[in-house]
């Protein structure tokens, strides 16, 4: 689990033990109340019945009534508690299950890594990426900023200069990343304009490596696609068949939620060690 879904787990059981507690305080004051009530009501009819004096009779009777009418009020109240801790209870089971299920999902014996080498503004998409993808495989590492973790499968997430450089102290192009890390796959993870993008191709550098630029991740659809995309390599399928299979070469015949992005078949038909 991841340390969001950690924490609230962790805060579902603690709400479950403060609904615990409320629950048997509850118990045991509408016991008190309906006990109340019958001792009381029952005072006030022998009490009336032997004369006693209509303030007194009235008096318990009245403090009979609230009694009761308060066993209700904290009956209701039981209720509502009550179906609050099952509904917490079920999402909790929920979220185990399914951490049970993640355990059981097979895992590509490699490593992804995510380079953000651009700084904060592209965090997000960085964070996204790797709680979607990261689970898919038996390594994931996420540098720290201008950073580039060694992995087999690289997301990058950096701007480019118009002349298809990425921006930074020392502009360098993707190919020069591929030959610093000897990575297979290397994703340029954030948007960027059709221009820069077809001037990083021509860029020299080893065509070791399948190469995708992203023009427009199309929200959740860039982690859908990439999701479905490994998923299929780890069914044994490599990655060129994998793509072609997801989005194929004709844009009518695309899934609605497929990013735009240019796949540089470099490295040629890439395939998954089968875990």
């Amino acid at each position: 689990m991841n340390t969001d879904v950690i924490k609230h787990v962790e805060g579902l059981t603690k709400s479950l033990e403060g609904d615990t507690a409320a629950l048997r305080t509850l118990a045991k004051t509408q016991k008190l109340l309906i006990a109340a009530c019958c001792l009381l009501l029952p005072t006030a009819v022998v009490l009336k019945s032997m004369g006693a004096l209509s303030s007194v009779v009235i008096s318990l009777a009245l403090l009979a009534s609230a009694c009761g009418f308060g066993a209700a009020l904290v009956g209701r109240r039981f209720a509502s508690t009550q179906k609050k801790a099952e509904a917490r209870r079920e999402e909790l089971m929920r979220i185990i299950q399914a951490a049970e299920q993640h355990e059981r999902a097979p895992r590509t014996p490699l490593a992804i890594g995510f380079a953000n080498l651009s700084g904060p503004d592209l965090d997000d998409l960085a964070a996204q990426d790797a709680q979607t993808l990261g689970p898919l495989f038996m390594r994931a590492r996420v540098a720290q900023h201008r950073q580039i973790p060694s992995a087999e499968v690289l997301f990058v997430y950096a701007h480019l200069n118009e002349d298809g450089t990425l921006q930074g102290p020392k502009p360098t192009g993707i190919r020069q990343i591929v030959q610093a890390t000897d990575a297979a796959i290397v994703v340029l993870a954030s948007p960027n304009s059709p221009q820069s993008i077809q001037n990083a191709v021509g860029l020299p550098g080893p065509k070791s490596a399948n190469l995708v630029f992203t023009l427009d991740r199309n929200g959740s659809g860039f982690g859908r696609f990439f999701k479905e995309l490994f998923e299929n390599m780890q069914g044994g399928q490599d990655m060129l068949s994998a793509w072609v299979a997801i989005a194929p070469q004709h844009p009518d015949a695309n899934p609605a939620y497929a990013p735009s992005t240019m796949l540089v078949a470099e490295g040629g038909k890439i395939a998954f060690p089968r875990a």
